[in-house]
């Protein structure tokens, strides 16, 4: 419990520093749903970077007592893909529409396979736990679009997580998961509704290489397996809603995504329907205020990674 809270202590104000720093510089995102479209630091996420190799530095120092090779390529792992979002959420001060795909596949590929060569030696294991990281990775960061959607969906998984490892071998892969739970959870403190800040997609591309690496540390491939059945979720999101209703702006970003209500509920805009998770809930109960729907996203989570693990006698 001592990990989780100074991990959480340390997230909470290096996310702070991180918003003044960003929002100075001019790294800011729009908040569309709200009434007067509030603008908040963009990319805040990159700041778990600093508690991240903190606590990664403690627990070799005061627990193993050594360096240690496979949190060390932790660190760098989601290092690598924190700096790949954070290409994306600063583009638009480099005037380009996206980031070109080479500065982003290649250091992801590169990272992701000597993640998966430490921990699985063959060939053929190391390149598919590289692609299971990167899955990972980019269905936290599509599974967003309201305030603490995406963070404290990762946060439940994450707590998941932390009772699978519970059972690992090596108790300091417990401790590094209570770690990543409050770094989360600092993140959320600031991102949670009405959101102060933006994670960025260099939080929730952290956030997602983060639950895939230490599934993987773990090094039992049906608890790997769970941990996928943790995003189905995010898979019906973009797969089955996303892509399919919406496949020539499956982020969302040429039109506003929802329309709100003049008593602050967000509705499904007029016109074709182009559905994702969210719009999916308002269909479903009707006009919600933005809180309502994250909380019944995080619900929907909780008890798909609640189902799983009794499946599978975790819990």
């Amino acid at each position: 419990m001592l990990f989780l809270m100074i991990s959480f202590l340390l997230s909470l104000t290096f996310t702070y520093l991180a918003a003044k720093i960003n929002a100075r510089n001019g790294i800011i995102g729009k908040d569309i749903n709200k009434a007067r479209h509030p603008i908040l630091p963009e990319a805040a996420g990159i700041a778990l970077l600093v508690p991240t190799w903190i606590m990664i530095s403690a627990l070799m120092l005061f627990f193993i007592g050594e360096f240690n090779l496979f949190y060390f390529i932790f660190g760098l792992i989601v290092t690598a893909f924190a700096f790949i979002g954070l290409m994306d959420d600063t583009k638009h001060k480099f005037m380009m529409k996206t980031t070109p795909w080479v500065f982003r596949a290649v250091p992801v590929a590169f990272v992701s396979l000597i993640f998966g060569a430490v921990n699985f030696h063959d060939p053929f294991w190391a390149v598919l736990i590289a692609a299971l990281v990167a899955g990972f990775a980019s269905l936290e960061n599509t599974f967003a679009g309201l305030n603490g959607w995406e963070i404290g969906s990762g946060f439940i998984i994450s707590l998941f997580v932390t009772l699978i490892v519970s059972r690992s071998l090596d108790p300091n892969l417990v401790l590094l998961a209570l770690a990543l739970n409050g770094m989360i959870l600092g993140l959320l403190f600031w991102n949670r509704f009405p959101a102060r800040v933006f994670p960025g997609d260099s939080g929730t591309l952290f956030i997602g290489s983060a639950i895939a690496a230490i599934l993987v540390m773990n090094q039992s491939l049906e608890m790997i397996l769970l941990g996928v059945l943790f995003f189905l979720p995010h898979m019906v999101d973009f797969f089955i809603l996303k892509l399919l209703t919406n496949p020539k702006d499956v982020s969302q970003a040429r039109t506003l995504p929802y329309r709100l209500l003049g008593n602050g509920k967000l509705a499904i805009p007029h016109g074709k329907e182009k559905l994702d998770f969210a719009k999916l809930i308002i269909k479903i109960f009707g006009p919600l205020k933005e809180w309502q729907i994250v909380f019944v996203i995080w619900a929907i989570v909780a008890l798909n990674c609640l189902f799983w693990s009794r499946l599978f006698g975790v819990i």
